[in-house]
């Protein structure tokens, strides 16, 4: 009799392990910061880091790239000039697209001063499935609201779309925090050692050092803006957070987030180390000028982990996770940043 239980117990959970696998569907997502390669300044023209030549065979590359991934979703960052940008890249990959402007000088309808800055972000979602808009928010700069963007030279934003496949669905944000260096130990380091080899001057080291600590609290700011706005639209609804953060792992903005519930695919499910800022092996920071705060990164060696893929809510599980877009082509690589790639099963 007892044996008879166990089969029966065993039989039970095997066929309930199929039915489950069976409902269950898996998306493949994907987040990568195209750098627009500008500086934020300027007033009627933004100094650019890169003959239109080469920023041309760079979006080529990314293109490209992103459609070996075959992702169901895709997250762009710092897409310039936005909306083009993204219909562009979108009709290459036949996919569907949603994209908001978010950094300007003063921009009202296609006036724009200066005229090369119109940075922004978007989601890209595959024509197989449905997806609608939830809502944006801006979350630095005087004003932003897609048409009218007015001195927001360090404008940040999240955006979000319900995806829906079958009978079930999740909510996406594309979020991206404000840029600075880092204030971590190694970073620090970093800067410490510069200033004493004379690399960098007392007043330099002080500008660095301010930025890397006002940055961390803008971005902590940011995080509990960000968790506000994805509650208030998405409630107890599973959530995938994708994009450009520009924290590091263990930083107090990301531990925000974690103590919210959210996971980090890399922490469950990634193959390597994640990171997505090298840089001492990207040449593309070889063309940022030396001067200034984008300049300073140079200073510090090593790899970062600055781009995410987060989940959270039990119908969500992150099944693999890593890191792409992150070979050269001919010494090229397609953007700053390395991409992140998930797969998820919901």
């Amino acid at each position: 009799m007892k044996k008879i239980s166990k089969i029966f117990v065993f039989q039970f959970v095997f066929y309930m392990v199929i039915l489950t696998a069976a409902s269950a569907e898996e998306l493949t997502l994907a987040t990568v910061d195209t750098w627009p390669a500008i500086s934020a300044g300027g007033f009627i023209s933004c100094e650019e880091y890169e003959p239109a030549n080469d920023r041309s065979f760079r979006m080529e590359l990314l293109t490209s790239g992103l459609k070996a991934l075959d992702a169901d979703v895709i997250v762009l960052n710092g897409i310039n000039p936005a909306g083009e940008t993204a219909e562009m890249i979108a009709a290459e990959l036949g996919m569907n697209q949603e994209s908001w402007v978010s950094k300007a000088g003063v921009r009202v309808g296609p006036v724009s001063l200066p005229l090369n800055l119109q940075t922004g972000d978007a989601i890209l979602t595959s024509e197989r499935l449905t997806s609608e808009p939830v809502g944006r928010m801006h979350l630095d700069g005087l004003l932003s609201t897609g048409k009218i963007t007015l001195l927001s030279k360090k404008g940040v934003q999240i955006f979000g779309r319900k995806i829906i496949s079958g009978e079930t669905g999740f909510y996406l944000f594309s979020v991206v925090w404000t840029e600075s260096l880092f204030d971590d130990e190694r970073s620090l380091n970093g800067l410490m050692k510069a200033y004493l080899a004379e690399e960098i001057s007392a007043k330099e080291y002080t500008a660095y050092l301010g930025n890397a600590v006002e940055g961390s609290v803008l971005r902590a700011g940011q995080a509990a803006e960000t968790l506000s706005f994805i509650n208030s639209i998405a409630g107890e609804s599973p959530v995938v957070i994708m994009g450009s953060l520009n924290a590091l792992p263990e930083s107090r903005e990301l531990q925000l987030l974690k103590n919210a519930g959210f996971k980090d695919v890399f922490e469950t499910a990634g193959k390597g180390t994640g990171c997505t800022v090298d840089v001492s092996g990207n040449t593309n920071f070889d063309k940022i000028p030396e001067d200034g705060i984008s300049g300073a990164q140079k200073l510090l060696s090593g790899c970062y982990r600055a781009d995410y893929i987060l989940i959270r809510g039990n119908e969500l599980k992150a099944v693999a996770a890593d890191v792409v877009l992150n070979k050269p082509v001919y010494g090229v690589y397609p953007s700053l940043h390395y991409g992140v790639r998930a797969v998820i099963r919901f």
